[in-house]
């Protein structure tokens, strides 16, 4: 529903009388806004102990037809979930750097316009009919974006966190577009097998897709060791990007 958010509801199923709910609402980079967030709140003493939960119903919400095929074949549904906790430690482990951006100037390159409060009403039979309630995305300007932006903000994000590109143990990228993630292995010059994709798997499930991507990659023993270095990144509407650097106690 619109409102109140998912968090409140999740919270409500967990059986949590009073635990604070809060919602992240950055779609494709919702994993890497939604982890500064809890990083800040731990590092600022206001938690102890987080439960990052990313979650999208795609299915129910796509237009199915010939008009919107070129949006509806990219999306999934999926969900993955991490618990986040403050380590007292003098080691360089854990989360260790972000970079985030936004601009809306591109705002209206991947949305869902209706129903929505600059309308009134919010939603009309003509609104309808034209199938402005589905998403509708500029796939080549998301894409021209994201090839340039992502090698940019790697390159910021490693030099925040001082790690050399060759220290990152596995790339995980948000699952947009599979020719994006090997277009940036390219630009940055690492092997295909250092950048990790299940795309092919479930498709673009949004701000899932990371940490399912990380729960895979550990499950598969490409990551989790003790100084293993993990670089998250994505693009995604608003228009958002970031990264975030990750090294494992």
């Amino acid at each position: 529903m619109n409102f109140p958010g998912s968090g409140c509801l999740l919270q409500h199923k967990l059986g949590l009388a009073d635990t604070p709910a809060l919602d992240i609402r950055q779609q494709c980079t919702g994993f890497l806004y939604g982890l500064e967030v809890a990083d800040a709140y731990i590092r600022s003493g206001l938690a102890e102990k987080i439960l990052f939960v990313g979650g999208e119903v795609h299915s129910t919400g796509l237009d199915i037809s010939t008009r919107g095929r070129d949006v509806a074949v990219i999306f999934g549904d999926g969900a993955a979930a991490a618990c986040i906790t403050g380590l007292e430690t003098d080691s360089e482990v854990g989360v260790l750097a972000h970079q985030l951006h936004a601009d809306g100037a591109f705002a209206e390159s991947l949305m869902v316009e209706v129903p929505a409060s600059r309308e009134n009403p919010r939603i009309t039979e003509e609104m309808f009919a034209a199938g402005r309630y589905y998403p509708t995305m500029d796939g080549k300007a998301i894409f021209k974006l994201a090839v340039r932006r992502l090698p940019e903000v790697t390159v910021k994000v490693l030099q925040k966190a001082g790690v050399a590109l060759d220290e990152v143990t596995l790339f995980i990228p948000h699952q947009a577009n599979l020719r994006i993630n090997q277009f940036y292995a390219k630009t940055m010059e690492l092997p295909q097998e250092k950048v990790f994709n299940n795309i092919q798997k479930y498709g673009n499930t949004t701000a899932a897709t990371i940490p399912l991507a990380l729960d895979e990659a550990i499950e598969a023993g490409l990551l989790g060791k003790s100084g293993d270095v993990a670089l998250f990144l994505g693009l995604g509407a608003g228009l958002t990007w970031g990264a975030s650097v990750y090294r494992f106690p």
